[in-house]
Parts: C-alpha cells; sequence; structure tokens
C-alpha cells in the first residue's frame, strides 16, 4: 500500500519561524546583556551614559538609540524594565525571530527619535521605551489581525496585559521628572506601525482540511 501526501497541504500555522530556542534567543538576550551592561557600569563611570545614551536635540549618533537600551540608572530601573523587557518580549518573540526584531528595532529608532527632538536636556538610558514599543505592538496587532482565531488569542492576551498594566502604560505618557515620556510615547507609537505594516505585508492563516487519510483509497 503506497503512502502519499497531498502537496497542496498546508499547515495553518506556518512554519519556518525556527525552533522554541532560536524565537525566544533574542528577548532573552538581550535582557541578558542589559543586565551584563548594568554589573559593568561600575567600571565604566559615568562617561558611558555621555559616549552611548542619548544627547537630547543630537541626531548625529542614531546607534545610541540602541546602545541606551543596556545602560540603566539603578537596580530598580533595571529590575522593573527587565520583568517587562522578559514577559512581552517572549510573548512576541513566540511569532517569529524577524518579527520580534522588527519590533524591538522599530521601538528603539522611534524612541530614540522622540528623545532627540522632544527631550530639551540632558542624556536618556533605560529600555522602558522598547517596553511601551512591545505594549504598542500587542495591543495594536490584536486590532489589526485578519484571521478570526488568532485574532482572539491576540485580544485575550491583549485584554489581560491591559488590564493588569494600564496604569503603567497610562502613567508612563505623562511628563515626570526622571522619567522619559519622550520615550514612552515615541516607543509605543514604533510598536503600533510595526503591527499594523507587519499585518499589511501577511496573509490571513487560514485553516485548511485535514490531508486526506493515505491508508484509504
Amino acid at each position: 500500500m503506497a503512502y502519499s501526501v497531498n502537496p497542496r497541504y498546508q499547515p495553518a500555522i506556518p512554519s519556518g519561524r525556527g525552533s522554541l530556542f532560536s524565537r525566544l534567543f533574542g528577548p532573552l538576550a538581550v535582557v541578558a546583556l542589559m543586565w551584563i551592561a548594568f554589573i559593568l557600569q561600575p567600571f565604566m563611570g559615568r562617561e558611558a551614559w555621555y559616549t552611548w545614551g542619548i544627547n537630547a536635540g543630537d541626531f548625529s549618533q542614531p546607534w545610541t538609540y540602541f546602545t541606551s537600551v543596556f545602560l540603566h540608572g539603578s537596580f530598580n530601573h533595571i529590575s522593573g524594565n527587565s520583568t517587562f523587557m522578559l514577559l512581552l518580549g517572549v510573548i512576541i518573540g513566540l511569532e517569529g525571530t524577524r518579527r520580534w526584531l522588527a519590533v524591538f528595532a522599530g521601538s528603539a529608532v522611534s524612541a530614540g527619535l522622540f528623545v532627540s527632538a522632544l527631550t530639551p536636556v540632558g542624556i536618556t538610558v533605560g529600555a522602558s521605551g522598547v517596553v511601551f514599543g512591545y505594549f504598542g505592538y500587542i495591543l495594536t496587532a490584536a486590532l489589526v489581525e485578519r484571521t478570526p482565531w488568532v485574532k482572539v488569542l491576540r485580544i485575550v492576551v491583549a485584554v489581560a496585559l491591559f488590564g493588569a498594566y494600564s496604569a503603567t502604560i497610562l502613567v508612563g505618557f505623562l511628563p515626570s521628572d526622571g522619567v522619559s515620556w519622550q520615550a514612552h510615547v515615541g516607543g509605543f507609537i514604533g510598536g503600533v506601525i510595526v503591527a499594523i505594516i507587519a499585518e499589511r505585508h501577511v496573509e490571513p492563516r487560514k485553516q485548511l482540511p485535514a490531508p486526506p487519510n493515505p491508508y484509504t483509497n
């Protein structure tokens, strides 16, 4: 009895996103590097902030939009950001490495641009711009998703996160001493933009019928 598979059959969830380890490596590595940088900061001195942080009004060093993510001002600062970077990063990382990288990079650049353009003075460091980008992506993806069953899943996750952290999100948009609302607003907008663009370039997932049983005629 011959065994055959219908070549037209495709799974509802596209393959090619890599193993679980490869998908989560990026978000986990970022958090690990944040802590490594934090441990090394006392040896580098304040000069590290001036070299790798985002200088207000300075658009000439765009690489600092990424390097600033790994610098933090205190243990509480990095601890709070690490929690959200892990939780939200893993959620997005499960969608695939390229999707997570797009959200991370888009959020970091957008947050950096807002800091450069709207911060009157000083140096900005920290990963909260990316954290808010993660929030922006997850909340927006739930709205623009076109596949019904995936949309339901996204909405459940978005509602749970917003319900738990709505105060953090809303307060983060308000001007406050020592807090970069510019990075928060910019990062959030970056996440929103990535979600909209990504959904426009992905075909809706379709739950195709199961392949025919090869053991029957």
